[in-house]
């Protein structure tokens, strides 16, 4: 991992990215109910918050091992955001 700034970054745009994907699912699907759409947007926005939180406040203090296991683990959870969002269009 280069850098946790890069990390922070990658995790906005991939929910931002996200976010837009919906509105435009939204705007073109006409069977999805607003309950469905606001939860998964209440999820993707939970999420992102977590993940930033995370990134910016490790558990461990400079224990380098169990650090960058932290940090992988993190970017190991992005892909829980994109599964959220798999859930709209069931």
């Amino acid at each position: 991992m280069a850098s946790i700034r890069i990390l922070k970054k990658d995790i906005n745009r991939l929910a931002f990215d996200l976010l837009q994907e919906c509105f435009s699912y939204r705007h073109y699907s006409s069977e999805l109910s607003e309950d469905k759409f606001d939860n998964v947007i209440r999820k993707v926005v939970l999420l992102r918050n977590d993940l930033i939180l995370r990134a910016n406040h490790p558990e461990t203090d400079a224990d380098s091992p169990t650090l960058k296991e932290h940090y992988k683990q993190v970017q190991m959870d992005l892909i829980k955001l994109v599964e959220v969002v798999d859930d709209l269009k069931k």
